[in-house]
Parts: structure tokens; C-alpha cells; sequence
């Protein structure tokens, strides 16, 4: 099983479906809303088709406090976020 990461902005649909699938949407740190009418830099991580995680950098903040990511419980310990902290970093 590969997981692709696209520089992209998700369906709006698909967004709400990955935050809807945490257990504990408060640890995403975002909402579906902010994901997708921010025009922060964003990666999407799929599994297939199916949207596995979505990471963002935040405006004006430096740091770890600069990255926020939603990764489905089953995929966290792939490193999905190290890869897209990489990404978003570029």
C-alpha cells in the first residue's frame, strides 16, 4: 500500500469525511472549513482514493506551532506527517 502526497487542496467532502473519521476532532487542530478556505499551503496525503491525511502550514507562526495535520488513527504510524512537514517546508 503506497500513499500519494499531492500539493493540493482536497474536495471539500473528502475533508470533512477525514476529520468526521478522528476520534477526537479537537486533535486535528482544524476544521474542515479553515482547510479548505485557507490559502495556506496544504498537503494531502491519499491512500488510493481515499484521503488518509491532510497537513497545512499556518500564516505567521514558526516552529513546530507552524504545522497542523489530521491523519486517520490508522495511518499514524506511517510517518505521513514527517513526509509532509518536509513538503510544505520546500
Amino acid at each position: 500500500m503506497k500513499i500519494a502526497l499531492h500539493k493540493e487542496l482536497p474536495a471539500e467532502t473528502q475533508v470533512q469525511q477525514l476529520i468526521d473519521s478522528i476520534t477526537e476532532p479537537a486533535e486535528a487542530g482544524m476544521s474542515a472549513h479553515e482547510i479548505c478556505t485557507s490559502n495556506a499551503s496544504v498537503i494531502a496525503a491519499y491512500d488510493e482514493e481515499r484521503l488518509v491525511a491532510l497537513g497545512r502550514l499556518v500564516d505567521g507562526c514558526t516552529g513546530p506551532q507552524a504545522f497542523k495535520f489530521a491523519v486517520l488513527p490508522d495511518y499514524k504510524e506511517r510517518q505521513i506527517e514527517r513526509y509532509m512537514r518536509k513538503l510544505l517546508m520546500l
